[in-house]
């Protein structure tokens, strides 16, 4: 990964939203952040020449086991952790401050209300959840707010993706997701696991993190 730059991650200002072209969002639950989100956020600015990137913790996942993830505040503090010291990174709190269920069609919807046409949008995630998409709320009205880069990674479904991409709905826009092959196979899951059993996690996950895992006495 290239070195990061010297500033720290802040909110967009007015005058940022005037220039911003082109808006990476990475959402998740960061359950913790790992090196792998890090670096599909990294290879996606570079290959798709985005301005900036906006990492967005969820809030409520209407997807996922709620007794598997950890309060919002400290998943929070993990991705402040991870981002911090580069410039082209940010963070947004509108799914953690979203009362309910944190629903992809909302937070885009208000991102595109935000930042205006003159911004084009990119949803960043694992081929995982664009195998997922057609479960969730309006995913068709969401090809419509943005185009979508899909991290592969080895052992991923990728027979699952392509048998997905044919269903009649999902040809019109198939066009708008773009996969990008990784190297790194990192999962939270196998992180989460690791710790509880007391191993370490150390070349999973930044070391700001890790300390912050220790410190918080999480995930056991």
């Amino acid at each position: 990964m290239p070195s990061p730059a010297n500033s720290k991650p802040t909110s967009l200002s007015q005058r940022e939203r005037g220039k911003i072209k082109r808006i990476g969002i990475m959402g998740g639950t960061f359950n913790p952040v790992h090196k792998g989100h890090l670096a599909l956020a990294r290879a996606a600015k570079d290959e798709f020449a985005l301005d900036k990137i906006i990492f967005i913790p969820s809030g409520t996942p209407p997807h996922k086991a709620l007794g598997n993830v950890i309060d919002k505040e400290d998943r929070l503090k993990m991705v402040l952790l991870a981002i911090a010291g580069q410039g082209d990174y940010a963070i947004s709190r509108i799914e953690l401050d979203r009362p309910g269920y944190s629903y992809a069609i909302d937070t885009f919807r208000a991102l595109k209300k935000k930042f205006g046409a003159r911004a084009k949008l990119f949803y960043i995630m694992g081929l995982d959840s664009i195998n997922e998409i057609l479960e969730w709320r309006k995913p068709l009205e969401l090809f419509k707010l943005c185009e979508f880069i899909v991290g592969t990674r080895p052992g991923t479904k990728i027979r699952t993706f392509r048998r997905l991409v044919k269903f009649p709905p999902l040809q019109r826009e198939v066009d708008k997701i773009h996969l990008m092959e990784l190297k790194e196979n990192i999962s939270a899951s196998e992180i989460r696991q690791r710790v509880k059993v007391g191993k370490s996690v150390g070349r999973l996950v930044p070391k700001a993190v890790e300390a912050y895992i220790k410190r918080s006495d999480l995930y056991r």
